[in-house]
């Protein structure tokens, strides 16, 4: 089996490339569009807009739904009786904290990334060596002796780069999709905040 030809080297190859599946997996389902920027809240932001309500009532609105987005109008309706400098620099700052939240486990990520390339490296500096010992010993005379640990070597260096590729672009997925969140919840608590803010002045 090929595994058991890369050595021994490929089954922490193989955990990194299951613990960032799960990773993966675990923060596509946590990013959905319903879960951080829910339809509910947009909707009926609008109509809190169109009806005039007043900003004390738009906390208990944000309470009713937990959510990124929820949060980050929150913090700006708290400070809009500092002016509207106060509120941007609160959204900005909740919005800086959600996208932390939304990134857990992303720096794993990138740290299996960056490894499993590196422990392909030393599965093939582990092959080459046994492929060398072998012709040390028993001479060229036995190529299929030679070519396990070339193979070896070989092996665990594609591994390392099938399980790096797609992990490395999986991070790129989630984190663009983390920044277009945030710079979307930003502009939209920014833009009701300050229409609000119109109103009442």
């Amino acid at each position: 089996m090929w595994i058991q030809e890369g050595g021994v080297v490929m089954y922490p190859i193989i955990c990194l490339s299951i613990l960032a599946l799960a990773i993966f997996m675990e923060r596509l389902y946590a990013l959905r569009r319903s879960k951080v920027i829910p339809e509910g809240l947009v909707t009926e932001l609008s109509f809190f807009k169109e009806r005039g309500r007043e900003v004390e009532a738009l906390t208990t609105l944000c309470d009713r739904y937990d959510s990124a987005m929820a949060r980050v109008i929150r913090a700006g309706a708290e400070r809009m009786t500092y002016g509207l400098s106060e509120v941007a620099h609160a959204v900005e700052g909740v919005g800086q904290h959600e996208a932390a939240l939304l990134s857990t486990n992303l720096r794993m990520m990138g740290v299996i990334a960056n490894l499993a390339p590196m422990l392909g490296l030393l599965g093939t500096v582990l092959g080459m060596i046994h492929a060398f010992s072998v012709i040390a010993k028993a001479g060229t005379g036995h190529p299929g002796l030679i070519a396990s640990g070339i193979s070896e070597a070989l092996l665990t260096t594609a591994a390392g780069l099938i399980v790096a590729i797609p992990t490395l672009a999986g991070y790129h997925y989630l984190r663009g999709k983390i920044d277009r969140y945030v710079v979307e919840m930003e502009e939209v608590a920014i833009s009701f905040l300050e229409g609000i803010s119109e109103e009442k002045g």
